[in-house]
């Protein structure tokens, strides 16, 4: 179980490297993106959508390892405390602004969809945040 346990948190914390990486990335990418040309505009959108795709799934094995995690250590989540319950609604704000955001780039929102992009950004610092206090 404790391995289980261990191999669960090493996914979990290249997880939110990966995560955090395209947090950082997606931005810088995109205003290149906003002033390239065709060409370069092509290579970079490409950048981009990998980007996008690459937090996605990081997003989804956080979901995943966490949950095993918490089963694992507590067998579910009576006796966790209020920090853990904040890291988790954080979580669906980062949720609901990553789908937000993709909804407004397709849409050609930018300027919402930017919005969405810094809400997702600081709710996922929130979530480390929380996640330290809960775990600590």
């Amino acid at each position: 179980m404790d391995l289980l346990f261990q191999i669960c948190l090493v996914a979990h914390l290249l997880a939110l490297m990966v995560a955090g990486g395209s947090v950082v990335a997606l931005p810088i990418v995109g205003r290149e993106l906003a002033g390239a040309g065709p060409e370069v505009g092509k290579r970079f959108g490409g950048i981009a959508q990998l980007l996008g795709r690459n937090s996605r799934a990081a997003f989804g094995v956080l979901i995943l390892t966490g949950i095993l995690m918490v089963w694992l250590r507590y067998g579910g989540v009576d006796g966790i405390g209020v920090w853990f319950w904040v890291k988790m609604g954080l979580v669906v704000i980062v949720a609901i602004a990553m789908g937000a955001g993709g909804r407004f780039r397709a849409q050609g929102m930018r300027q919402a969809a930017n919005v969405a992009a810094w809400v997702s950004r600081l709710a996922l610092l929130g979530v480390i945040i929380a996640a330290v206090l809960a775990f600590s």
